[in-house]
């Protein structure tokens, strides 16, 4: 028989009931826990496992528990479409994250909206566990798994509060396990004709700046996006990094190529401006992630080197060369660089240094590479 508890640090009824399959169940009625209210909340805690032995579907659990707390308690379970409560909670928090988050959380929204059709206009408390499992799987075939896993978190955000608001009983992301990372290496580094083709699809922009860049330092994309001509030593031939991802502060001796390269760029009166104005400040804006990416990728496309995107036009006589979706990405030229090191000869602890890598070996030796070495052995890169 169903019966009544109250937590300690809780001003309301708990239903405790059995469901058909023997479980035992608490929710809160959300009646005061004051004795003239127990007949009230009894009367929840009764029609909960009524429900549950009657094998009702969750939509109709949902309506008769609704109704009976509005009879009994009149209050009502606020209800709303998921297109509705979607939208109305990123303009509730615009002001409380960064752009960048918030830009995240539309394009996690819009997507998921796209893919629930019709039932986007249908209440929130209907989407399951099940649907945000076949969601997920539809990104990870699409993209990644890293990408579907990371927009599920995302999803994760808006349940939480949708539940904190009362319009849903439980979070349908919660005990969906995040998928694994593919075993096969998906990645690779660009041969020398391919960084040609890039250098020159990109001349007169600040990519064909990024990619040398990226060639001659081995670094990732929101670090040198955001790199300032103060970290920009001429006098020493340095070039100094603080990585966002690690942390880890990375010193670069410049080789000849990339020395020749910065001095051909214009500075502006402004020593802690970018170096690359427009890409720093996009950068910034989206948190160093997926606008940067996704003009890296839409030149790769112009390369022939990946899938065009639906609103650009293929380039004739290159669909012969696509490649893989993800075989190649701007991290493709750390890749590039860390081989074209290895190919010079440089011993692999001073290329892990010059590339910022965590590595097990030199982190259990404590080997310090003296900026000289590393000066030698990157003066040994060939010029693209």
């Amino acid at each position: 028989m169903a019966s009544l508890w109250k937590h300690p640090e809780s001003k309301y009824w708990v239903a405790c009931y059995t469901t058909a399959d023997g479980q035992q169940r608490k929710k809160s009625t959300k009646i005061e826990a004051k004795e003239k209210n127990r007949s009230s909340a009894q009367g929840i805690a009764d029609d909960l496992e009524s429900a549950h032995k009657k094998r009702l579907t969750a939509e109709q659990i949902f309506k008769l528990y609704s109704e009976t707390r509005r009879e009994v308690a009149g209050e009502s379970i606020p209800a709303a479409t998921v297109r509705e409560f979607f939208t109305g909670h990123l303009e509730r928090i615009k002001r409380e994250v960064s752009p960048a988050t918030i830009a995240a959380y539309k394009g996690a929204s819009k997507k998921f909206l796209a893919w629930l059709g019709n039932e986007a206009d249908e209440e929130i408390h209907r989407v399951s566990r099940q649907h945000i499992r076949r969601f997920r799987d539809m990104v990870a075939d699409e993209l990644h798994p890293n990408t579907a896993n990371q927009i599920v978190r995302f999803l994760r955000v808006f349940f939480n509060a949708a539940k904190a608001d009362g319009y849903v009983d439980a979070v349908p992301t919660e005990g969906l396990k995040s998928l694994k990372k593919p075993t096969e290496r998906t990645r690779r580094g660009f041969t020398v004709e391919e960084l040609r083709i890039v250098l020159k699809e990109s001349a007169g922009t600040e990519w064909a700046s990024m990619v040398k860049f990226g060639l001659y330092t081995g670094q990732r994309l929101g670090d040198l996006a955001r790199l300032r001509w103060t970290a920009v030593d001429l006098e020493e031939k340095e070039v100094r990094f603080c990585t966002r991802k690690t942390g880890t502060v990375v010193i670069v001796p410049m080789c000849k190529p990339l020395e020749d390269h910065i001095l051909s760029l214009p500075a502006g009166d402004k020593p802690d401006a970018y170096v690359h104005t427009e890409l720093g400040k996009l950068a910034e804006f989206s948190n160093g992630g997926p606008h940067l990416s996704r003009q890296f990728g839409d030149l790769l496309g112009r390369c022939g080197f990946r899938a065009l995107n639906s609103n650009h036009a293929k380039i004739e006589g290159r669909e012969s060369k696509l490649r893989a979706v993800k075989a190649l990405s701007f991290h493709s030229l750390r890749h590039s660089a860390v081989s074209m090191m290895k190919n010079a000869g440089i011993p692999a602890v001073v290329v892990q240094d010059i590339v910022g890598h965590a590595s097990e070996a030199v982190s259990q030796v404590y080997t310090k590479i003296e900026t000289e070495t590393k000066r030698t052995a990157l003066a040994k890169l060939p010029t693209i």
